[in-house]
């Protein structure tokens, strides 16, 4: 797992660092879906940069969360790793991709979209609010 650490120093600026990166990742969506087909290929690359880089910087967050005895997080945690390694799967699928059927890769492409939706959904419900340091 990453042992880079995030910019910031504290955890509740970490998660708000993987906030925005939804929600850029989210727009770039919307972009891609109103884009011409043809057009697709640049957005498309752009976004899986952008996927990983948030996968990694979201992993060495959890390596450290993790780390932390008693933490009860670590099932889903756990879950959460399992996605990412699907997610890249899915990315290295899109990018080994010896077909030049744009229908194919973009429906491919839309089940990634729709996968990273629920994940990054489930991970601002059940996730962060359960990485917030303890108040008081």
């Amino acid at each position: 797992m990453a042992t880079t650490q995030l910019k910031s120093g504290t955890p509740k600026t970490s998660i708000r660092t993987l906030r925005d990166d939804h929600r850029k990742i989210l727009a770039l969506f919307q972009l891609y879906l109103a884009i011409s087909p043809d057009s697709r290929h640049a957005t498309v690359d752009q976004i899986l940069g952008l996927v990983e880089e948030h996968l990694h910087k979201e992993e060495a967050l959890l390596a450290d969360r993790a780390s932390q005895p008693g933490d009860q997080a670590d099932q889903l945690i756990e879950h959460v790793v399992r996605e990412h390694e699907e997610v890249r799967a899915m990315i290295e699928d899109l990018r080994g991709s010896e077909t030049d059927d744009d229908q194919v890769l973009d429906e491919f492409f839309e089940v990634m979209m729709q996968t990273l939706r629920m994940h990054f959904l489930a991970e601002e419900r059940d996730l962060f609010p359960r990485l917030r340091p303890p108040a008081g």
